[in-house]
C-alpha cells in the first residue's frame, strides 16, 4: 500500500469517504450526512462507504478476506479523507460501525484507516 500523502501532495478535488453508523435507510444521521453534503465546499467529491453487507469480523479470516471486506478496504484506500456520521447508541459506537472498524484495521500492518 502507497504511503500517506501529505495535504500540501494533495490536489482538488479531494476525495471524501464517509460512513452512516445507523443501517436505517430513514435515520436522522443519514438524512444529516445529505444536508452535510450539501453544504460541503465544491472541492471535496463524497461517496458513502457502505458498511451493512460486511460479515461478522472474525480474525480466523485475516489471510483470507471475503470478497465484500477487500472491496471495502479498497474503497477506503481510494480516498483523501474519512468521515464519520454516527448516531450514539448505549454510550458507545453502532456495532455496525465497530465492525467496519475492525475489518478497516485488520489483519495487523494492513489498517487502511491509520494514515
Amino acid at each position: 500500500m502507497a504511503p500517506m500523502a501529505t495535504i500540501n501532495e494533495l490536489q482538488p478535488p479531494y476525495a471524501v469517504g464517509y460512513f452512516v453508523g445507523s443501517l436505517s435507510a430513514t435515520s436522522v444521521n443519514r438524512t444529516l450526512s445529505r444536508a452535510l453534503l450539501k453544504l460541503a465546499p465544491s472541492d471535496l467529491t463524497f461517496t458513502e462507504i457502505p458498511i451493512g453487507g460486511l460479515p461478522l469480523y472474525n480474525r480466523d479470516l485475516d489471510g483470507d478476506f471475503p470478497p465484500e471486506a477487500r472491496e471495502f478496504k479498497a474503497l477506503i484506500a481510494q480516498q483523501d479523507a474519512l468521515l464519520f456520521i454516527t448516531p450514539e447508541y448505549n454510550r458507545s459506537i453502532p456495532g455496525a460501525l465497530k465492525n467496519a472498524i475492525d475489518w478497516a484495521s485488520r489483519p495487523y500492518g494492513e489498517n487502511v484507516i491509520a494514515r
